[in-house]
């Protein structure tokens, strides 16, 4: 197959996909059964905003081929991508069998947008055809209510970034990036995969870029101001097992002073103290800070992101 040809099947399919919005969360390319097969799920269900979740995707094809790695950037969708890995591929019943498994982290609640994923299959001569999983959407549960003033329930992602008001919009975009990149042959290269899962530690550093990127420190700063916090509560959470995302900071700040391993030195409390009380009045009290304090509560907390260790619990019985 010439790659003009190879380019239109593509782009037939591609066309396909984009008229397929209203698919179910399993995505696939046709019956299980057939001779070519490929389907991507999303768990769990349901999605939270800011949670670890994982797609999987499962390409089936006749003996003798094989697939070609599926290739993301940082993003798919409104989904950060964490990591991409695959496990190794089976043969059985004349049928050769690939999965990979994309982590996840949506970005935004609501209805998400699922861009088609284009998968290539390469034949024993070395000969590539195309398979593409239709497009869809999902849905992402909020974790907070933002009529409430309460803390606890704070967000754990970066902040929501502004969609189309329309599918469609969203559809047609899709279709006109995947045209580029279908063009300039990009889907047949392989890509390497990511060997280990992000940390806690890197994980809330690339929220806290995401925010800092994001513009909306100049347009809500109490928006702001709760995602900045969610950011370093979920963090603490994901190291000490303490549940900060589900206490106010009287509470949090209380529970580290009195907690029996004693995570947090003196000197630790004090910071997260000075941090989260600052912020707290400007999320509810009508006192807007000065831009060079936005800077000093952002630089804050990526200080402590970067610099926490929690501390080794005291041995039973004190000191012999």
């Amino acid at each position: 197959m010439n790659s003009s040809s190879h380019l239109k099947r593509k782009l037939a399919l591609l066309l396909i996909a984009l008229l397929a919005l209203g698919a179910a969360p399993v995505r696939t390319t046709g019956p299980a059964d057939g001779e070519r097969y490929a389907a991507a799920e999303i768990a769990p269900d349901p999605v939270r905003l800011g949670r670890s979740a994982e797609m999987t995707i499962t390409v089936v094809l006749p003996a003798g081929c094989e697939t070609v790695p599926p290739e993301f950037g940082a993003s798919y969708g409104a989904m950060t991508v964490e990591s991409v890995k695959a496990d190794p591929p089976t043969l059985a019943g004349g049928k050769h069998t690939s999965v990979f498994h994309v982590g996840l982290i949506p970005n935004e609640s609501g209805e998400l947008f699922l861009p088609p994923i284009p998968i290539d299959a390469r034949d024993a001569s070395g000969a590539l055809s195309p398979l593409l999983i239709p497009a869809g959407s999902i849905e992402v549960a909020s974790q907070f209510d933002p009529e409430s003033a309460s803390l606890s329930e704070l967000p754990p992602s970066a902040p929501p970034v502004k969609r189309f008001p329309w599918i469609l919009a969203a559809a047609l975009l899709a279709g006109a990036v995947t045209f580029v990149f279908l063009a300039r042959g990009m889907f047949r290269s392989p890509i390497a995969f990511a060997a280990k899962e992000l940390s806690p530690r890197q994980r809330a550093l690339r929220r806290l870029d995401v925010l800092k990127n994001s513009g909306l420190a100049e347009t809500d700063l109490r928006e702001y101001y709760i995602h900045l916090t969610g950011i370093v509560r979920v963090f603490i959470e994901e190291t000490t097992g303490i549940r900060a995302p589900e206490q106010t900071t009287e509470e949090f700040l209380r529970h580290i002073e009195t907690e029996p391993n004693r995570h947090f030195s003196p000197e630790a409390r004090g910071r997260l103290a000075r941090f989260l009380e600052s912020a707290d009045m400007f999320k509810f009290a009508k006192f807007r800070p000065a831009p060079c304090e936005v800077a000093a509560g952002e630089e804050s907390a990526r200080d402590f992101l970067t610099t926490f260790e929690p501390a080794a619990p005291p041995k039973e019985g004190g000191a012999a």
